[in-house]
């Protein structure tokens, strides 16, 4: 009775072709078709302009918007068109958190994508030892 042996670098590159592979076509499918739109800041919980100062400014004129709430130079008109200086309070903003939710799943597909690279080398070469492995043993069985 012969004993069949396994090549371990195919056995492994298929699991790791599998498991990595899988995983990285999901998060490439997510990034590139996934929906973009679900990532905005949650309508009932906005942000005041002071905390998403190290995201974005706006500027009318030269002067930025905070500057002209604090000096109050920025007016609007009530429903009567009286105009009312607004207040810091009264603009609020939503972020849409999309890009670094993109860079962090692109970040981790460049190491998923190394593994999955390795784990395809070692699967190609479990492949090529393979085969070779059967040509040598045909070539040393005599046919009858």
């Amino acid at each position: 009775m012969t004993q069949k042996s396994t090549n371990v670098l195919l056995l492994i590159g298929m699991i790791g072709v599998l498991t990595l592979g899988s995983s990285l076509v999901a998060d490439l499918m997510q990034v590139f078709s996934g929906e973009k739109g679900i990532y905005w800041t949650h309508t009932e919980m906005p942000l005041s302009l002071k905390e998403t100062g190290n995201t974005f400014q706006i500027f009318i004129g030269e002067k930025s918007l905070q500057e002209h709430l604090a000096g109050k130079t920025f007016f609007a008109a009530d429903g009567e068109l009286v105009p009312y200086p607004v207040a810091s309070k009264d603009v609020t903003v939503r972020i849409n958190n999309w890009p670094l939710v993109k860079a962090r799943i692109l970040t981790k597909t460049t190491c998923t994508g190394f593994a999955f690279g390795v784990n395809l080398t070692l699967l190609i070469t479990g492949l090529v030892q393979t085969c070779l492995q059967r040509k040598k043993k045909a070539d040393n069985h005599p046919r009858g």
